[in-house]
């Protein structure tokens, strides 16, 4: 396990000036390898200033080859993207395009593998968040904790279904095939990553949970919502602890990248 902690002040809006303060656990749980991925953009004040901040995730793939090589390459790239922004770009498009431009180059080395994908940008106009696969983004606000991102799964198109009475809750839930990811980084087709296009504005105390499906198919929201609660400085410990503590004896790799609001 890892859990690290640094502090970057954030303007928001040329109003308010809140720090955000970043951990981030990550284990292999009982699988032979880790998959997963995840960085985090430089905390200098100077490229905060000029760039923003980003945390960034992957959760490599454990049906296909190489998911180590391809959640790190997804990271690696994601965070040099940032280094080089052109800020004229919208940050939603440059996120979206960013995910695009990453998926086409990955393709085009002949890699095997495939990655989930998150990334979270922080900066002056506000919070901005891209994902791509069933890695999450939680926002964690007054003790009630709502999913941002949407999972790019086979089920949330078998629910469009139920929505227009093609078929039932129990077909949805009954089909073996409903936990495969329709989109994800290595995809051979065109990727129409999730994400917003206003600025989330954070709130003091507000907190970003990023994370693989490895946390939240081990602790269900009431678990995840104890697991934000704990004081600033243990959360990222303790949730990893609350994971371990589930007893699943086929637990996935699991990430989560925590950004405090203060």
């Amino acid at each position: 396990m890892m859990n690290n902690e640094f502090i970057i002040p954030l303007k928001i809006q040329n109003t308010t000036v809140l720090k955000i303060t970043a951990e981030s656990i990550s284990c292999r749980g009982t699988r032979p390898y880790q998959e997963d991925s995840f960085g985090f953009s430089s905390a200098e004040k100077k490229a905060v200033e000029k760039y923003g901040f980003s945390a960034v995730l992957g959760d490599g793939m454990g049906g296909l080859s190489d998911g180590a090589l391809a959640s790190g390459s997804f990271v690696s790239s994601m965070l040099e993207m940032h280094r080089s922004r052109d800020r004229s770009l919208p940050a939603h498009i440059f996120l979206k395009q960013a995910f695009q431009t990453i998926n086409r180059q990955f393709i085009a080395s002949g890699a095997k593998g495939g990655t989930t994908a998150a990334a979270v940008l922080c900066l002056e106009a506000g919070i901005y968040w891209c994902s791509l696969g069933d890695s999450r983004i939680y926002l964690f606000r007054n003790g009630i904790l709502t999913a941002l991102s949407e999972d790019t799964d086979h089920l949330n198109s078998l629910l469009c279904g139920v929505i227009k009475g093609n078929m039932t809750v129990k077909q949805a839930f009954s089909d073996p095939k409903k936990d495969s990811l329709e989109q994800y980084i290595g995809y051979r087709g065109n990727i129409s990553p999730d994400g917003n296009i206003r600025p989330l504005i954070p709130q003091k105390n507000d907190r970003l949970l990023i994370c693989s499906d490895g946390v939240y198919n081990a602790l269900n929201e009431c678990r995840l919502c104890e697991a934000m609660s704990y004081r600033w400085g243990e959360t990222a410990e303790k949730l990893g602890k609350m994971v371990t503590a589930a007893g699943f004896t086929n637990q996935d790799n699991f990430t989560a990248l925590i950004l405090n609001f203060s």
